[in-house]
């Protein structure tokens, strides 16, 4: 398992442990809970050289503690899919696992904009993934996504993530750079256990 792999990992536990201890401290951080769904689609440059475009769609989950009505604690999951890439039978599998803050403006508001920088890591699968023989395996690296997106509120607990567009870097081995360079964009829904406060 690599470095970056177990990084990740600890970097998940630790966030579950810190909403778990949260949440049995009073019922008021409970409020401060939500979790959301997405929809994702990805562009990426696996492939060296050029851009080698391909695109991907799957989905992800997240799960959130806010500290107030701006600053949140955000841990996602999210995984998407290529096949049949450069219409050949090559296939791609791309999971990652990420943990990190995110700002809200106007979260009282029917509009909320915001933006986070999550970390973590990112497990790779698929005949476009080398593995140590060569041929395809499956490999962990570091991942990182930037970017924010606009929330609009529906009901007091539920809301709608309009959109959501991130750059998201992962750091596999490719023979050149080392560096995916992918755009992702989403939508989905936000159930927030405490509704706006």
């Amino acid at each position: 398992m690599s470095k970056s792999y177990r990084t990740a990992i600890l970097l998940a536990a630790s966030f579950g442990l810190l909403l778990l201890g949260a949440s049995r401290t009073s019922a008021q951080s409970f409020d401060r809970m939500e979790l959301g769904g997405n929809y994702d689609y990805a562009r990426s440059n696996a492939p060296p050289g050029g851009c080698g475009c391909f695109s991907m769609n799957g989905g992800g989950g997240w799960f959130g503690y806010n500290f107030d009505h701006r600053l949140a604690l955000v841990g996602e999951v999210g995984s998407v899919r290529a096949s049949n890439i450069f219409g050949a039978s090559a296939g791609l599998t791309l999971t990652s696992f990420l943990v990190g803050p995110r700002y809200s403006w106007h979260r009282s508001h029917r509009f909320s904009p915001f933006a986070q920088v999550l970390l973590g890591g990112a497990h790779s699968s698929g005949a476009l993934t080398p593995g140590s023989s060569g041929l395809a395996g499956s490999e962990n690296a570091f991942a990182t996504t930037i970017g924010g997106g606009l929330d609009a509120r529906l009901a007091r607990r539920l809301a709608l993530r309009l959109f959501q567009a991130d750059y998201y870097l992962t750091r596999f081995p490719n023979g050149a750079n080392g560096d995916q360079n992918n755009l992702r964009i989403g939508a989905g829904v936000v159930f927030r256990f405490g509704g706006e406060r």
